[in-house]
């Protein structure tokens, strides 16, 4: 009868372990960690869409956002000091949030602006189509990528046009 006692203790330890593991991330933050917050995926509409933007951290200014249906068009501003990877980076960002955060989301147009105004306003740089499913194919996960390898997996994932402005600024060969 010796096996009761010892089964009972590890029995107990066992218990108290699994209630301290299970208690460990609430003392750490508060279970406001987004690793334990569940983040849904929601149909993005005219009334939502202002949450869904401005949850994003991005280098550049949102100029305008329409929600047609399964289609979101973004323009975004770049400023005279803006570089090639942090508007890449942003065109990431706009493209993977909408993806992930949305249900209806099936297309995400992003035009990039050259926000220094001149005489006419602002000029077109950069015109990007993402479409979910080939998104999705291509593993969405770009977040610890080079710039260089960035510029590529969007070229891969996205239909990137460059206009001859983008061009003589950034100096790229397509």
């Amino acid at each position: 009868m010796q096996w009761l006692p010892r089964f009972l203790v590890t029995l107990l330890l066992s218990v108290g372990v699994a209630m301290l593991l299970s208690y460990l991330p609430r003392l750490e933050n508060g279970a406001t960690s987004p690793l334990y917050r569940a983040a849904k995926a929601e149909s993005v509409s005219d009334a939502n869409i202002v949450d869904v933007m401005s949850g994003m951290r991005l280098n550049e200014r949102i100029r305008r956002v329409e929600v047609t249906h399964a289609i979101v068009s973004v323009d975004v501003l770049a400023s005279s000091s803006s570089t090639k990877e942090e508007i890449m980076g942003d065109v990431h960002m706009i493209t993977q949030t909408l993806f992930r955060r949305s249900t209806n989301i099936n297309q995400v147009l992003i035009r990039v602006l050259n926000g220094s105004t001149g005489r006419t306003g602002p000029t077109l740089l950069l015109a990007a189509d993402a479409a979910r499913d080939k998104w999705e194919r291509s593993g969405a996960d770009a977040d610890q990528l080079t710039p260089r390898e960035m510029e590529q997996y969007l070229q891969s994932s996205l239909r990137m046009t460059y206009t001859p402005l983008w061009r003589e600024l950034f100096d790229i060969k397509s």
